[in-house]
């Protein structure tokens, strides 16, 4: 009987042969293009389902329905639904950014810039009626989304009331306070649409003559013209 000092040892097990990591592929142009289209079809379908079903009804399977992309693909552009509200309002509230930008760009005076802008913001709303359930509920179900657009919005007004500062249109107050007159100001548009535009939880056009009114405020205030 052999002695278990004496057995042979056993045989040593093949090495394990590690593969190098496969390289990952750079997207073509247009398999690139085609991803950004993809990712902003699911941004405005987002948009639009929140509009009508709000964010506590906007699932992923209405999202990518409304999209026209298959369930599978939404996670190969957001980690979760909460990572697409999350952008969302950020992301379609900026073009509305932009057109009221656009609107208000070769304004002459601050009453006219006042004006086109106000204006500018409701026919976009008109335009684009989800929009506004997705700001108005966003303060609870994207926080961080929400806080970010109050701050695009108030850096742009601030930017603007600053050129009119530098005109001499805005007497009374330094550029130290603009921000809370910024605040101010948008805080008096928002209240406006909700109660002359907003009907049915959605939004309408309004008559020329609520833009006078708060212009006619923005610039005299309460005290009578002398």
């Amino acid at each position: 009987m052999t002695s278990s000092r004496g057995a042979a040892a056993p045989a040593t097990a093949a090495a394990t042969v590690i593969k190098p990591p496969r390289r990952r592929r750079t997207p073509s142009a247009a398999q690139q293009q085609k991803n950004e289209e993809t990712r902003r079809r699911l941004i405005e379908a987002a948009g639009r389902v929140v509009g009508k079903h709000g964010y506590a009804g906007a699932s992923i399977a209405r999202i990518t329905e409304k999209a026209g992309v298959a369930h599978g693909a939404f996670y190969l552009h957001f980690r979760s639904q909460q990572d697409l509200f999350d952008i969302l309002l950020p992301t379609i509230g900026a073009d509305m950014l932009a057109a009221i930008s656009e609107a208000i760009q070769d304004a002459g005076s601050l009453d006219e810039l006042e004006r086109r802008g106000f204006q500018a913001m409701i026919d976009y709303l008109v335009q684009h009626p989800h929009l506004w359930r997705v700001t108005t509920e966003a303060e609870l179900y994207a926080p961080k989304a929400h806080a970010q657009h109050l701050q695009s919005m108030t850096q742009r007004y601030v930017r603007s009331l600053q050129r009119s500062l530098a005109h001499d249109e805005v007497r009374d107050f330094d550029e130290t306070e603009l921000e809370a007159v910024a605040a101010m100001l948008m805080g008096a548009r928002h209240y406006l649409i909700t109660r002359h535009a907003v009907v049915g939880g959605k939004i309408r056009a309004v008559e020329g003559s609520l833009a006078e009114t708060y212009v006619r405020l923005v610039l005299h205030g309460l005290k009578p013209r002398r």
